[in-house]
């Protein structure tokens, strides 16, 4: 066991960069890829893999720690282009099979993902071959409902997703998941803060070096959005309108209104978050992402200011949403 705070050599953290998520590759008896990035970066991704010695042909899994786009969106050209077989959670991976209409929230958040099959499903308690070790699959509810993180206990490792990052916590869908979600996120906190660490990598920001101090923190984050759950409101309608302009490479100033007001999160989160009407939440975002400095007006767009690769013109090959996804799916 390498008792600093850096991976083994045969793991490899790839923080590819906005709009996706980190990348970890397990390399040795089972090359296992934990998430696969946004669909836009998918070179990016099979770059990223190639220069640390493991091809995507190579690959023999992915897995997913949950199906938001940032973290899914890679799956398809790895699935069809090298036949790499997926891995989810069990929720996930039946809304996914079945092209359900809220598979990935990729409608309702405008983040598309193209169509991917799940091969294996997972389920907590799980023992996961990555690499030339074994890995625990945890249930690790709070941002996503069916979210997963997987540990290492020979190496004190844990893969994360989104449960926690460095300096901040993975948003909450009080939108859709109600108000419990902020106890289901505690709680996980609570039983990874129990864990023997010494490493977490998680989806967004650095690696983590000291586990006990972040899941602290991330605690008391928390507990603030508990004692006021717009707290938690804010938190995500930031992430998603940032997300969205960073992928749609800014909205027209002119339009930024009429996009945010037609928004499935936006409606449902004026509706059960905030109680009040869409156009207030919409004139109240876009002057919070102002005062924040999270935007910019650039060219007669409003843009993030926050770092990210611009997509690419037609980077998408097929529908982007569950409802034009092709049925079935060859295996």
């Amino acid at each position: 066991m390498n008792p600093t705070g850096e991976p083994p050599a045969w793991l490899h953290f790839l923080p590819v960069g906005f709009p996706s998520a980190n990348l970890v590759v397990a390399d040795g008896a089972q090359r296992v890829l934990f998430d696969t990035g946004y669909g836009s970066d998918a070179d990016r991704t099979i770059a990223a893999l190639a220069a640390v010695g493991v091809p995507a042909s190579g690959l023999h899994l992915v897995v997913n720690t949950h199906w938001h786009s940032d973290h899914v969106g890679g799956n398809a050209r790895l699935q069809s282009e090298y036949g790499i077989p997926i891995a989810a959670a069990r929720a996930d991976a039946e809304a996914v099979n079945s092209c359900r209409h809220d598979a990935c929230l990729a409608e309702w958040l405008d983040q598309p993902v193209e169509r991917y099959r799940v091969d294996h499903v997972l389920h907590p308690g799980d023992r996961l071959a990555a690499g030339p070790v074994e890995w625990q699959v945890l249930a690790t509810p709070g941002h996503t409902p069916s979210h997963l993180s997987f540990y290492q206990p020979d190496e004190r490792l844990l893969v994360l997703g989104d449960a926690a990052h460095a300096d901040d916590v993975g948003w909450i869908n009080l939108a859709l998941d109600g108000p419990g979600a902020i106890d289901t996120a505690l709680q996980t906190i609570e039983e990874l803060g129990r864990l023997p660490l010494r490493l977490a990598l998680s989806g967004h920001g650095p690696a983590i070096t000291d586990p006990p101090r972040t899941f602290a923190a991330a605690h008391t984050r928390l507990e603030r959005m508990r004692a006021d759950p717009q707290r938690a409101g804010w938190h995500a309608c930031k992430r998603i309108f940032a997300f969205a302009l960073m992928i749609h490479d800014g909205i027209p100033l002119d339009e930024a209104t009429a996009y945010l007001t037609s928004r499935p999160w936006l409606v449902d989160h004026a509706a059960t978050v905030f109680e009040t009407t869409v156009e207030a939440l919409c004139a109240d975002l876009l002057a919070e992402m102002r005062r924040a400095g999270a935007t910019e007006e650039r060219e007669g767009r409003l843009v993030s200011r926050a770092p990210h690769h611009r997509p690419p013109a037609g980077w998408r090959r097929g529908p982007g949403h569950p409802r034009g996804w092709r049925r079935p799916l060859a295996s």
